[in-house]
């Protein structure tokens, strides 16, 4: 569950937008599940719950939650919880708080970002940060504000993280559109390839791809994993209150 919560950062070069321009907006659900080879394992959703301020800045609060099916409860209990709190004039985050339980192993994390100061302080420290940095779920919305004119195929983009407790660099890799077909219909979507930094070099670590729709909204679509004992996928079961409608090139008869 927190590999697929990780994948969705995903980012490639962006720009700011007004937030009349933005692909996204208050309301918005996404709900995926999450399968290992043929079996489903668990489910995962993201909602903007609220806009609310914080201090006097207006922000997007977004949650994210991801669970394991009553079934898998039994070997391996997940229980993961985002919430971040993004600047909705800079789209840059003010406030991160994860809370997981992986089969027993919890992690409680409570991030305050003073992006003026390149400072993120912490339960009990102060961490300095690159510019433009962003957490493990601000920066799926950080990059859905991307233009397409910017992209160059095969060209790679770099976005700064900050997580547990250590600044990491995303490279993202644009590889090419396909037509994916989903519940509703073919929907046309770009693929992309995340790379971590692991310390001075990227590294490939698991194969992973991400579809992301080629239309306004940006919508993660589907997430895969290739990792040494198969393929883990989250695939988009759900979604409400998209800016503007989905594109779908060919609806289900």
């Amino acid at each position: 569950m927190k590999k697929f919560l990780l994948v969705i950062l995903l980012n490639c070069s962006v720009s700011v937008f007004a937030q009349s321009n933005l692909p996204y907006k208050l309301g918005e659900y996404s709900e995926f599940t999450i399968s290992f080879g043929p079996i489903e394992v668990g489910y995962a959703d993201l909602e903007i719950v609220e806009m609310t301020k914080i201090g006097n800045k207006n922000t997007f609060h977004i949650v994210a939650k991801g669970k394991t099916s009553l079934f898998f409860d039994w070997f391996f209990k997940v229980r993961d919880f985002y919430e971040t709190y993004i600047d909705t004039s800079t789209l840059l985050p003010l406030k991160f708080i994860r809370e997981i339980n992986e089969g027993g192993y919890y992690i409680n994390q409570k991030y305050k970002f003073f992006h003026n100061d390149s400072i993120v302080k912490t339960q009990d420290s102060v961490f300095n940060i690159p510019l433009n940095t962003q957490d493990m779920l601000s920066a799926l919305f950080y990059a859905r504000t991307f233009k397409k004119s910017d992209l160059k195929q095969s060209n790679s983009f770099f976005v700064p993280i900050f997580m547990d407790n250590e600044n990491y660099f995303i490279e993202i890799l644009y590889l090419y559109n396909e037509l994916l077909e989903t519940k509703w219909g073919t929907v046309n979507c770009m693929v992309f390839k995340p790379k971590m930094q692991e310390g001075r070099v990227f590294e490939d670590g698991e194969q992973m791809n991400i579809w992301i729709t080629d239309d306004f909204n940006h919508l993660l679509m589907k997430v895969e994993t290739k990792i040494w004992a198969g393929t883990i996928k989250a695939v988009l079961t759900d979604y409400k209150l998209l800016k503007t409608p989905l594109s779908i090139i060919k609806t289900v008869k």
